[in-house]
């Protein structure tokens, strides 16, 4: 790994969804997103639903993440994101987040007699990020 370079790694539950190096990373801490370089001085931060933006070296374009929170470890040569989930804006399937977002809206509606309100918005908030996230790989 080179002087220039951190290596992250992106892992959910489920499945490892980002390994490799890059110049910088950008991620949705819970106090706000935060940045980091090689050589960053060790943490831990919890993060919250948005976007994960890294940029290569080798190429000009940011790549960019859709989360829903969990947590990074951040050492000066490495970046571990434990993500509750994570995708990848080319892979986002823009009409499921469609549709997640009119059930959640309808949910919210409908009212605390049918259904958790929290839960519902907070999948309001998840697949509007996916859907704002997935424009940006258009």
């Amino acid at each position: 790994m080179s002087e220039e370079k951190i290596q992250v790694d992106i892992i959910t539950p489920t499945s490892k969804v980002f390994s490799g190096e890059v110049e910088s990373l950008i991620a949705p801490g819970i106090e706000g997103y935060f940045g980091v370089l090689p050589r960053h001085a060790p943490y831990v931060v919890a993060m919250q639903i948005g976007e994960i933006k890294l940029k290569s070296n080798d190429d000009a374009k940011l790549q960019h993440f859709a989360t829903s929170g969990g947590f990074a470890e951040v050492l000066p040569n490495k970046i571990t994101v434990l993500a509750d989930s994570a995708e990848p804006a080319s892979q986002i399937d823009v009409g499921r987040a469609e549709k997640a977002v009119t059930r959640a809206q309808k949910r919210i509606d409908e009212g605390r007699k049918n259904w958790d309100i929290d839960r519902a918005q907070a999948a309001l908030s998840r697949a509007f990020n996916r859907m704002a996230i997935a424009k940006k790989n258009m």
